[in-house]
């Protein structure tokens, strides 16, 4: 197992993808690396899952574009047609909310998803004006993949904003090669820093640009960790501080990906993971006492975010038992 053999075993709380992976690798050892990995995506997928039922803003994204071609149908995953200013995003999930602006309005205009075969729309779509509507009403579907289309065309200029929630970036490490640090930068030899996310998804690598990027850490110098500011190509990236003390020429090094919830609730992912990998056995004991486990630390996480957002009315059980206490069990376990 390369990876447990280059760096000792972290002794915090994990915070990125490495440390989940040693907290599975330790307590159940033996699986390829690869194995480890796929059930911790698995389970962030899970999290993500229960955390986009919730009421909430870890998963979503509030973005404006300007229509550039008038026309009634456009792609928002990849704009392959340059109808619109830019892409809204290939992590759309689902469009929670589409306002219009038009090129002479200054006020923002609300708008209807609705069936192509409600009347409403079907009565806009089969009689469109001469001219791209500027007035609204605003009807739309998404249809295929993620592309949305309105009843009548949209005039050049057109800003339409769209309130979303996007798809995680599945968790991952990688270890290829090796570094040497001066100040912030990290030098790589033979290191696919760039890999750290597939290729669909390279415009999020770490560069404190967007929300939607991913962030990442670098665990070097017997388990130091460090927040990646940038990653600018395969052999070259950039701490938030200063690495101390310098690393040399050949030091090992494992750069780690992040999920995307608040850090204290990042053990929910693993526990999860664990249930998982310990249900292969069909009579493995600790299957039951896992499945508890994670039930537990995902009724709390739920909670915790519910808090934090300050819902009303809550939409789940409501802090059972009390974000200080109760909700920080699941640290210890």
């Amino acid at each position: 197992m390369p990876v447990v053999n280059q760096l000792p075993a972290l002794s915090s709380p994990p915070t990125n993808v490495y440390g989940l992976y040693q907290y599975l690798a330790q307590r159940l050892p033996g699986y390829d690396p690869s194995e480890y990995l796929r059930e911790l995506n698995s389970a962030y997928v899970h999290v993500w899952e229960e955390i986009s039922k919730l009421k909430n803003h870890w998963f979503s994204n509030l973005q404006t574009l300007t229509v550039v071609n008038p026309q009634t149908s456009f792609d928002l995953q990849y704009n392959a047609d340059g109808a619109l200013s830019g892409v809204l995003s290939n992590r759309l999930y689902q469009l929670m909310r589409v306002r219009v602006q038009s090129p002479s309005g200054s006020l923002w205009q609300t708008t209807k998803n609705l069936s192509p075969q409600e009347p409403r729309f079907t009565e806009l779509s089969a009689n469109p004006q001469q001219n791209p509507v500027q007035t609204g009403p605003y009807y739309w579907y998404i249809y295929g993949r993620n592309n949305i289309q309105f009843a009548m065309p949209l005039q050049k200029g057109t800003v339409i904003e769209f309130f979303y929630t996007f798809w995680p970036i599945q968790l991952n490490l990688t270890f290829a090669g090796s570094i040497q640090s001066t100040d912030t930068i990290i030098t790589g030899t033979g290191t696919t820093f760039t890999q750290l996310l597939q290729p669909d998804f390279q415009q999020y690598q770490p560069a404190a640009k967007a929300q939607q990027e991913i962030l990442a850490e670098l665990v070097c110098n017997t388990n130091q960790i460090y927040a990646i500011k940038n990653i600018e190509l395969d052999t070259l990236a950039e701490t938030l501080t200063t690495i101390s003390p310098t690393l040399t020429v050949g030091s090992p090094y494992v750069l780690a990906t992040l999920p995307e919830i608040p850090r204290e609730h990042i053990r929910v992912i693993a526990s999860i993971a664990m249930c998982k990998m310990y249900s292969v056995d069909g009579d493995d004991q600790r299957t039951e006492e896992w499945a508890a486990i994670a039930a537990s630390n995902m009724q709390m996480m739920k909670d915790s975010l519910m808090e934090r957002q300050g819902q009303d009315p809550p939409t789940k059980k409501r802090f059972p038992f009390g974000i200080g206490r109760g909700n920080r069990g699941f640290l210890t376990r």
